[in-house]
């Protein structure tokens, strides 16, 4: 078969023009081959990816479905809030008045709850928090950041909270500034890890009567 794609290409070298055309031809199934490849290797990234999200959305919905007082004290930080978050979620989502039991909430699962979303939505950029989510969960979740995480993570937020509120006049927004605070936000999550939600998780473990049962 090789052989003869070869003698192929060596007879219309005499015909310059069908050489030309046929090579041209080559190159673009090559090309349009290796963009499919590439798009269906993203699609199936993006499909592992969101498979994961949900299997591990399950997870927390399973292990929090009833929250113990030693589950509290067992849990990482970080996972600690991402699973009290899911567990109020639950408790929300049965409710007939989901507003009305929203603001019903205690504020510390109203300050836990919020701290979670603001996880979730902003893992890969805090202005994203903000562009998915609006009033009252954001003012929440600055009450959140300062109550629960507070320094510079709070001080973050708080400036980012105070650009996209379309109510402050008194603050623009300033598309690197954001861009500079999403990457510093970003930055001190990966550089403080577990130990930015130490102290979010002291004032579950004070407030525990409102989560264990």
């Amino acid at each position: 078969m090789a052989k003869d794609i070869a003698n192929l290409f060596e007879t219309l070298r005499e015909y310059p023009v069908f050489y030309v055309l046929l090579s041209a031809a080559l190159i673009l199934c090559i090309f349009l081959w290796v963009m499919a490849m590439r798009s269906s290797r993203r699609k199936r990234r993006e499909k592992d990816a969101l498979i994961n999200l949900l299997e591990y959305e399950k997870a927390l919905r399973t292990q929090f479905r009833c929250v113990t007082q030693q589950m509290l004290i067992d849990t990482p930080p970080e996972r600690l809030i991402e699973g009290l978050c899911c567990s109020i979620q639950m408790w929300l989502e049965q409710q007939p008045d989901m507003q009305a039991a929203y603001d019903a909430l205690t504020q510390p699962r109203r300050l836990v709850y919020a701290l979670g979303y603001l996880l979730q939505d902003g893992r890969g950029a805090l202005s994203e928090f903000f562009r998915r989510n609006g009033q009252p969960l954001t003012r929440a979740a600055l009450e959140a950041a300062w109550s629960l995480v507070g320094g510079e993570y709070a001080e973050i937020f708080q400036r980012e909270y105070d650009a996209f509120d379309e109510g402050n006049e008194q603050v623009s927004l300033v598309k690197e500034a954001i861009a500079a605070d999403d990457a510093r936000f970003a930055a001190l999550a990966l550089e403080e890890g577990e130990a930015l939600y130490a102290q979010a998780k002291e004032y579950i473990l004070a407030n525990s009567d409102s989560f264990a049962v």
